[in-house]
């Protein structure tokens, strides 16, 4: 009887187990951009309680990221995840009293989505995986992107143009096109570049500073 009990609880455990890692799944194939959205719509219309749970969800997002990150991006993404949880039990306490400060937050999680994908664009092209280098250099590229309009910047002639070159690089290494080793690498350096220039923007010093 004993036994049969223990198998019972064992069997169950394991059920329970598979709900959580099932219901990670499905949240982490959620659109962060959707969840930051909601988050920052419940604020504005004083929905506090649907906010802060949005702002934990998104928290909770760039935590399952980063566990499958690489080891130069993991910190970034633990850190954004630590900053949205503060920043989740703030809105709750009513500490919060600008949504600049909520998209401040935002574009810099982005920050860390965009210096994870260009680190695994430069770790996939160092193995010439052309197609997986393409498709890190897009999400680098549209992390970047999303994060320069949530922190509500101009974006520059230059960054423009890196970003056009960087896009159409993309499409063509996915198409796997021939492309010279040379033209790649100045490509994945500029936007690179880029996103460093972006994080020290955005950076809580360089935000303080304005």
């Amino acid at each position: 009887m004993y036994r049969l009990n223990r198998i019972t609880v064992i069997f169950a455990f394991v059920l329970v187990l598979a709900g959580i890692i099932n219901c990670a799944a499905s949240e982490s194939s959620l659109s962060i951009e959707q969840t930051f959205q909601k988050a920052k719509k419940d604020y504005l219309e004083k929905n506090i309680d649907s906010a802060a749970k949005q702002i934990k969800k998104g928290a909770a997002y760039m935590r399952a990221e980063a566990v499958k990150a690489s080891s130069r991006g993991k910190k970034a993404l633990d850190d954004s995840a630590r900053e949205l949880d503060k920043l989740a039990d703030d809105v709750k306490k009513g500490a919060v009293e600008s949504v600049k400060k909520i998209e401040d937050v935002f574009a810099r999680a982005y920050f860390a989505l965009a210096e994870e994908s260009y680190i695994e664009s430069t770790e996939a092209w160092a193995k010439k995986e052309a197609v997986k280098t393409g498709e890190f250099l897009d999400a680098a590229n549209k992390n970047l992107e999303k994060g320069m309009i949530w922190a509500g910047q101009k974006v520059e002639e230059k960054t423009t143009g890196t970003m056009k070159k960087s896009r159409e690089l993309s499409l063509k290494l996915k198409q796997k096109g021939r492309l010279i080793t040379e033209e790649v690498g100045k490509s994945l350096q500029a936007i690179g570049d880029e996103i460093e220039k972006f994080g020290k923007r955005i950076s809580s010093e360089g935000l303080n500073e304005k």
